[in-house]
Formats: C-alpha cells, sequence, structure tokens
C-alpha cells in the first residue's frame, strides 16, 4: 500500500453539493467547524482589506461557514443557486474586468479535479495583481490517505503524473475525475516549482490534519464520529502535529499551500 504509485478508482463519486451544503451551514458540530476553521481561518489576513476574491471549485460553498466573506466571489463548474459565476477551472473565463485586477484566488480541495492544473496556475497569474496570492488547501497523498481511498474506493491518485507538462493529466470528462497526488507533484519540491512557475514564490508550504479529519463527521460526506469539545479537539489537533513532524509521508491528509505572484508570466 504504502509503495503504490498510482490507484484507480472503479467509480466516480459526485457528492451531493446540496444535502451537504444545508448540513455544513446548519451544523452545530464542533468537530466539523474546527476542522473548517483549521482549513479557512488563516485566510482571513491574506484577503482583509482586498477587494476581489474569487474561489475556483467552490463546490457546496462551505467557506462561508466559517469566512462572512460578502466579498467572496464563488464560482464553479456548476451553477448551483449559491455559485456568483459558472467558471471552468482549466479556461477560467473571468474576461477583461478581471485581468490583473483579481488580490487573491482560493482554490479548496478542488485543484486535483483539475485535469491540467499547472494550465489552471498559469491562467490564475494572469488574471492576478502583482503581489496578489493563490490560497490553497489540497489532499496529501500520505499513506492513511491511500489506505482510505482503497478501502473506500473513493477517489484515484497517480504519482507518474506529469503535472508541469501543461498537458491533461486524466480525461476531464467528469469534474468529479481526480487526482489527489496533485499537490504533492506540484509543491513538494519547492525548487522544481519554481523553475516551471517563475511568477510564483511559494510563501506557506504546510501539512497538516489526521485525525482532526478522521473524526470530524465529514465536509463532502456524512460518516459516524465521536463527538469532542474545542478543549479535546484542540488536544488531538496537537498530536496530529506532532505525527505529521516526525512521519509526515504517513499520517498528513491535507497540504496547504501560499503563492505569491512576483513577476508577470512571459511564456
Amino acid at each position: 500500500m504504502f509503495f503504490l504509485k498510482e490507484y484507480k478508482a472503479k467509480k466516480v463519486k459526485a457528492p451531493d453539493n446540496f444535502s451537504n451544503r444545508e448540513r455544513i451551514m446548519a451544523s452545530k458540530n464542533k468537530n466539523l467547524i474546527f476542522l473548517l476553521n483549521k482549513r479557512f481561518s488563516w485566510m482571513r489576513k491574506y484577503i482583509k482589506g482586498k477587494k476581489t476574491i474569487i474561489e475556483l471549485g467552490s463546490g457546496n460553498g462551505c467557506i462561508k461557514k466559517i469566512i462572512d466573506g460578502k466579498k467572496i466571489i464563488l464560482t464553479d463548474i456548476t451553477k448551483y443557486p449559491w455559485i456568483d459565476k459558472k467558471v471552468d477551472m482549466m479556461k477560467i473565463n473571468l474576461g477583461k474586468k478581471y485581468l490583473k485586477k483579481v488580490d487573491v484566488f482560493i482554490i479548496n480541495h478542488s485543484l486535483h479535479h483539475c485535469a491540467n492544473p499547472a494550465l489552471t496556475l498559469e491562467k490564475m497569474s494572469i488574471y492576478l495583481k502583482k503581489n496578489g496570492y493563490v490560497l490553497i488547501n489540497e489532499p496529501e497523498t500520505s499513506f492513511f490517505l491511500k489506505l482510505i481511498q482503497v478501502l473506500l474506493d473513493d477517489e484515484s491518485w497517480s504519482l507518474k503524473a506529469k503535472v508541469f507538462s501543461r498537458k491533461n493529466i486524466f480525461n476531464p470528462k467528469s469534474p468529479w475525475v481526480s487526482n489527489t497526488a496533485v499537490a504533492q507533484l506540484l509543491f513538494k519540491d519547492n525548487k522544481k516549482f519554481q523553475k516551471y512557475f517563475p511568477q510564483y514564490k511559494i510563501e506557506k508550504n504546510k501539512l497538516s490534519e489526521f485525525t482532526i479529519f478522521l473524526n470530524s463527521g465529514g465536509v463532502n460526506s456524512s460518516f459516524l464520529h465521536v463527538k469532542l469539545n474545542c478543549f479535546f479537539l484542540k488536544i488531538l489537533n496537537i498530536f496530529d502535529s506532532i505525527l505529521i513532524f516526525f512521519l509526515p509521508s504517513i499520517f498528513a491528509l491535507n497540504r496547504t499551500i501560499v503563492l505569491k505572484k512576483i513577476n508577470e508570466n512571459k511564456k
């Protein structure tokens, strides 16, 4: 299991974003709220005072459970009622209005559903202002994520994918086809990323989440969990940090990345 380089899920599973959104927005589940706070609250310092903030691949729009961001423009390839603008991440068809006008892009657990993530990063840099940011949360293909994906036949991964090629790494026949190794392949080696994307600087690259995800109750699906109060959730988070510090390739389930645009794309 640990040494598997690829796994292809037998079925592509599309979450029910309507019911998941209703569940999350009404939730008093402290475990889930703690997890969402970990994923989103750190973004506040990057979006504070900014005018144009766009989330790509918003899905159920759960970011607004944590951040009261009236300025955040929610986009998705599917035009749900809560989505402000229909946008394909592979095309980012925002129009001339947003060229070099976007202060912050947010991508939360959706880049791995993009068949051409390098092209998406390239196109974002065209719309970003200089010194603008891309804030990313993505799955980390550790031993335990691989194990979960195999046991649940949940999503696919390939550590062989050529993510820097500007070519599709899988067939974009459905917005729910995925490769959960995308973030690891793109961002694990900072120097390699800088070579292919000189317009960006990686300002943050952090691994996180183990038990706080497994015992959250679920974001894109609902599953059993042990209810805990904030004190014990903080203890679990410290426990996670220790496990991930010593054995990141075993336990980490999430990678957080902050990209800053420092140059114009000259390609």
